[in-house]
């Protein structure tokens, strides 16, 4: 492994820094709880737990499918409702199947690659600084729907567990919904996305590793990204898009 493609793995998400400040401004005002997070991304293991957790969890979604698996952990973690360390939230019981399906400790996840983890730790930066806006609205839960479906069809999961029980996320990036800590109603759907997944940001709350059904890909388990994978792009107006190239794309 070079320094060369360490870096190159870095760059496709440190052209959000052109932005111009004025957006990135008004994105720190939005957040400001995110500064003191800090020394707590900061303390030992700290930013080692984020990287191994947001890769297993979103390795194949792209830069802003990265982005969005770090601001869960960081909305999270400035929640204080699973913990007041980067350790006690990643590991809080049955919350993030990578780590579950590992024994319940980040530790025993793969170590990530340099280049993985300077994209990583580029956009927690970014986001510690203010400097990348919130993809996610604030979520605190998402999952795959798809695979959530599949479950429920072969009746290894309640059918209310997909979309945490009717909720409307507040965004979908690449094969993820995300869902914030009071999710709008659609029917009998909760308020909050907790009452329907029992606690879990992932369908299997509760069970061992041996009883998840694993005939359906978890989201730990996607492929590493492909060479040329989407990232996140800012444009002259400040607007944060994927893959511009789609934008001179002819709309049907």
């Amino acid at each position: 492994m070079t320094w060369g493609r360490v870096l190159a793995g870095a760059m496709a998400v440190l052209v959000l820094a052109t932005a111009p400040a004025s957006a990135w401004g008004q994105v720190a005002a939005e957040r400001p709880d995110l500064a003191r997070l800090r020394d707590v991304v900061d303390a030992p293991g700290g930013r080692d737990a984020i990287a191994r957790v947001t890769w297993a969890e979103a390795a194949g979604q792209g830069d802003s499918g990265l982005a969005g698996v770090v601001y869960t952990i960081l909305n999270r973690l400035a929640a204080g409702r699973w913990g007041d360390s980067i350790d006690q939230v990643v590991n809080a019981r049955a919350q993030f199947e990578p780590v579950l399906r590992a024994g319940g400790d980040w530790r025993a996840l793969p170590a990530v690659r340099p280049a993985e983890r300077a994209r990583i730790d580029t956009i927690l930066n970014l986001a510690l600084e203010g400097r990348l806006p919130d993809l996610t609205g604030g979520a605190l839960y998402f999952q795959n729907p798809k695979i959530v479906a599949a479950r429920a069809a072969a009746g290894t999961v309640s059918p209310r567990l997909v979309h945490f029980g009717g909720a409307a996320p507040s965004v979908v990036i690449g094969d993820h919904a995300f869902y914030p800590g009071q999710a709008g109603r659609t029917g009998a759907a909760p308020l909050d996305p907790l009452a329907a997944a029992g606690g879990a940001i992932f369908p299997d709350q509760g069970r061992s590793p041996d009883a998840i059904d694993v005939s359906v890909q978890a989201s730990g388990t996607l492929a590493p990204a492909a060479a040329g994978a989407r990232g996140l792009v800012v444009l002259p107006t400040g607007e944060i898009v994927e893959d511009p190239a789609r934008l001179a794309a002819p709309q049907p």
